[in-house]
């Protein structure tokens, strides 16, 4: 393939990235309005945000390892569909809360499909001699689309109808569609043997499930309640199945001897621990901005963008310090950052000025761009 065509496939699966991502955070800043739309509790629509993160986390390896084994690029596609169709569902066809929900497990499987699968595409477009390149814009482009969510959502819901929360995938993901279809090429994982790893597939949507459902239900419904005790306990049962069963097979799903290169294990951590450090704030700065400073959605959105503009800026400058001066010490800046506007932001109060929190988002937004890096770190060592 020459470059040029090599570049607009790149940039086919970067949009399904951002699209992807974009989805898990967008719809937090438009719960309030669907509340009253729907005339729910909101118990009840905090189900719109959760259906899609609890499918996203729960298929994502078993996506990966399919693609792995039937070809990337028809799951691609066959991903960017569901995706792109379901958020027509959730636009259109939605006229309860129950059937948005339905319709959000199945872009949430969509989504499961698309993002894993861009990081090997690409790599399989350019070779492994720019596989930190690659991993450093998919690391950019997932930071900025999960920072960038709430803005989004904010400039839509004030100039548009909240359904083109979820139609703006839409066009996008057409766009994105039709670029992979056209400019990738289909690839497997030419190293896999045996049959394809059913229990341990089994077991792993067990262990995620349970576990996954624990983290995102623990408040609502008490964290030493039997409904989330239970499913914690399910869930550590089912990792613990799925470990040995993935240390017998010939295919695992997960190949655990790979936690033995211990940049990759400990970048893995580091992005894990950020991840958390970036969107659980963003999300509760969002709801503190509406609905203690009642703060409209565009002036919200407005005072997070801050977040992804740093991002954007200290992400590519973060990648070439650590190709200079190694991962360590960049990760060790991000994480520092991060870990100081935390602190900073547990001071904010009602009576503290715009340009203070604009600041403190902007420290957030660099730590994190910094500290992404483990993302290119992380797969730096691996084979293909």
């Amino acid at each position: 393939m020459i470059k040029s065509t090599k570049r607009l496939g790149f940039i086919g699966l970067i949009i399904a990235m951002f699209m992807g991502t974009l989805d898990s955070t967008i719809v937090n800043i438009a719960l309030p309005k669907l509340m009253t739309t729907f005339n729910t509790s909101l118990a009840g629509v905090s189900w719109v945000a959760t259906t899609y993160t609890l499918a996203l986390a729960v298929f994502m390896i078993t996506a990966t390892k399919l693609g792995d084994k039937f070809g990337r690029k028809k799951l691609m596609i066959i991903g960017l569909l569901l995706f792109s169709g379901s958020s027509a569902a959730c636009m259109f066809v939605a006229p309860s809360i129950m059937y948005l929900l339905i319709f959000r497990v199945f872009q949430g499987l969509g989504g499961a499909i698309i993002t894993p699968l861009v990081l090997p595409m690409g790599v399989e477009l350019f070779g492994k001699q720019h596989m930190s390149k690659i991993a450093a814009i998919v690391g950019a482009v997932t930071a900025l689309a999960a920072a960038g969510g709430p803005a989004v959502g904010g400039f839509i819901l004030e100039y548009m109808s909240w359904h083109w929360i979820f139609g703006l995938n839409v066009p996008i993901g057409l766009i994105s569609l039709l670029l992979v279809l056209f400019f990738t090429k289909e690839s497997f994982d030419e190293t896999l043997i045996g049959h394809f790893d059913i229990s341990g597939m089994l077991f792993l949507t067990i262990s995620l499930t349970g576990i996954t459902f624990g983290l995102l239900e623990g408040r609502e419904y008490g964290w030493t309640s039997m409904l989330i005790l239970s499913s914690f306990l399910a869930g550590i049962i089912g990792l613990i199945v799925f470990i040995l069963i993935e240390l017998k097979v010939s295919s695992p799903i997960v190949k655990l001897n790979l936690f033995r290169e211990k940049t990759f294990t400990s970048s893995c951590i580091i992005y894990f621990a950020t991840g958390f450090a970036l969107v659980a704030p963003a999300i509760i700065f969002n709801y503190y901005l509406q609905n203690v400073l009642n703060y409209d959605a565009l002036h919200s959105a407005l005072m997070i963008i801050p977040v992804s503009l740093a991002i954007a800026v200290t992400m590519p400058l973060a990648t070439r310090l650590s190709d200079r001066i190694s991962a360590i010490p960049v990760n060790l800046i991000g994480m520092l950052l991060i870990a100081g506007s935390l602190l900073l932001f547990s001071f904010i109060t009602t009576t503290t000025p715009k340009r203070i929190m604009i600041v403190f988002s902007i420290i957030i937004g660099s730590g994190f761009g910094f500290s992404t890096v483990s993302f290119v770190s992380s797969v730096r060592h691996l084979p293909k």
